[in-house]
Parts: structure tokens; sequence; C-alpha cells
């Protein structure tokens, strides 16, 4: 199915749960993001708060609480109250990555959260640098065979995405790679730029200008399917390779044991967002995918998500103390 198929159908979904005539309760609702402000994740989430403002006449207030790999904002809506006035920006990193190699967590993914809405995705990319003696996909594939542990892959941190993506490739490729973990993507960036790495798995957006510069060179998006950021690229599932997803992904949650009443509003005010087309607009010019899912088809989602993430953790023995 095409992706406006799939977010017609999510659409329809949506609107066939919600109750035609809800007000959501007086007062403020805050929005917890648990990244710090002007990076991409923070960026998705006031896009969101905004547009639910302007369409419900409510005060939607964002609070960033960053840190330990974005679960401390987790933990705090995780034990804040059901009432539908305090929300997290939930993300792959929080509910999927993290908890997935860290020995021990301060909250449950599966148990202490209401799943209500995903709202877009950003499929990471394998690149190189410009230098790498490679042209496409198989080329890298058949260069990393040919050199064990070799290849230099950056990374921004143990237990990031692009590291577990990292570690995917080795697994599911039968290759090994040198996966150099740096203090943060820009690091990365640099040193991929001055070829003192090969490659890294990075966000189309995020490298698409050292693509314009002609210092780097994109070898395949790790996904289902092609990105809109960069439509020319072939996806993993194309190349053969339908399992090989790295896939960054942003929604809504509330703490657990939310009212049923109190989710249906949510819901509906939600819904009202995420079928503006001005809004969808808005997010895929920076770079978002919308991906639209709800309710209980979310929160099987997120739960997936996680233990396939848990599986190649235990299989790369990839563990973080707190």
């Amino acid at each position: 199915m095409k992706r406006r198929t799939l977010l017609g159908c999510a659409t329809l979904a949506l609107n066939a749960r919600m109750p035609s005539a809800l007000a959501q309760t007086d007062g403020v609702t805050r929005l917890i993001v648990p990244f710090t402000p002007g990076a991409s994740n923070d960026v998705i989430g006031r896009m969101f708060a905004d547009a639910l403002a302007r369409s419900t006449g409510r005060s939607w207030i964002v609070e960033n609480k960053p840190g330990a790999g974005s679960i401390l904002g987790a933990e705090f809506v995780a034990k804040s109250e059901p009432d539908g006035k305090t929300l997290l920006l939930c993300a792959s990193s929080n509910m999927s990555v993290v908890p997935a190699v860290r020995k021990t967590m301060r909250y449950n993914v599966e148990k202490d959260f209401t799943f209500l809405v995903r709202i877009a995705s950003s499929p990471f990319a394998l690149v190189s640098n410009s230098q790498l003696p490679v042209a496409n996909f198989a080329d890298f594939i058949r260069l990393a065979k040919s050199k064990p542990g070799a290849l230099r892959i950056g990374s921004a941190g143990v237990g990031a995405l692009d590291y577990m993506g990292s570690s995917m490739l080795q697994a599911k490729l039968g290759i090994e790679l040198n996966i150099i973990p740096y203090k943060g993507m820009s690091q990365v960036l640099n040193d991929l730029r001055a070829g003192h790495i090969d490659a890294s798995i990075v966000s189309p957006a995020t490298v698409a200008p050292l693509v314009t510069d002609g210092k780097a060179k994109v070898l395949a998006v790790l996904d289902k399917q092609r990105s809109t950021v960069m439509p020319d690229v072939p996806s993993a599932a194309e190349l053969g390779h339908p399992t090989l997803i790295v896939v960054n992904w942003w929604g809504i949650a509330a703490p657990a044991k939310l009212p049923s009443a109190t989710t249906s509003v949510l819901l509906k005010n939600m819904a009202t967002v995420l079928t503006d087309q001005s809004f969808l607009k808005s997010i895929k010019a920076k770079g978002f995918e919308p991906a639209v899912l709800t309710g209980d088809a979310f929160a099987q989602f997120v739960v997936a998500d996680l233990q396939a993430w848990r599986t190649l953790a235990r299989q790369a023995q990839i563990s973080i103390d707190e």
C-alpha cells in the first residue's frame, strides 16, 4: 500500500472511533518533550502542540525535560496523574531502543503508558564518505565482506538508534564493521565529511547538506519504502532486505489508566490535526514522514518495535548500565 493510502486508512480508523460532540476539559495541557530544545525531536513536538492549540483553542505548553537518553521525561509522565493534562512526546529512543539496551529501567513501556497516536517517522539511511570506493549498497556489502572489521562506521553513541542500526547491518548482512561511538551526531558528520570514518547511519534530512556538497553518498534508505526527502535512493526492501529497518518515530502517550472518556476526547482532537493537510505538509517540509497510527494499533506497534530491538540487543550482546 502506498503511504497516502495508509494515511487514509488511519484517518478512517481515527474518525470511526471518535465521539462527535466532545470538548476537552478546561485547563492547560503540558506536552513533555524529553529532548533538548531545537533538535528535530523538539521540532515535531512543538509543531504538533501548536497545531493542537490552534485547533482546540486550548493552551498547549511544551516543556523540555531531557536527560538519560530521553528517559527522564518519559519517567516523569509515567508517574504523573492520568488526567489528560500531562502528555509525552514518545519516540523510538525512549520507548524502544533505550529500554532494549538498559539493564534497569524506571518505567515499564508495556504497562505505564496509554499510547494515543503516532504522528510521524523518519527512516535512517546508510551513507558513505565520497572517497569510499562503492557506488551502491551491494558494493558496500562486498567491500565489508572482503575486509572484515576494516570499515569504520560512526554512531552517536552506544545504544543510540544509529549504533543499533549498525549492529543490525552486521547481524542481517553477515558482515563485520568497526563501529565507532561518538558523543553526538555532529561529530559523526564532521568526521564523515573529512573522511576519518567510512560510513554512518543517518536520517536523509540530516545528511542532505553533505550529499549536496559532494562529501557523502547515500547508498540505501533502511525502510520498506523510499524516503520523500531522497526519492531517488532505493529502500532496503527494494534491494532484497525487507527486515533491514532503522526508523525513528514520534507519537503522543499519556500515563497508564487514562479514563476512556478523556482518551476519546484527546483522540478526537488529535485526529483533527492529523487529517489537516496543511499540518501534514508542514511536517513533510521539515523532513518528517506522516505515519499515523492510533490507540491499540499504536500500542501494538510500540511493543513490537521494543521486542525487535530487544532481540537484536541480546544477539549482539549490547547493554548499558544506568
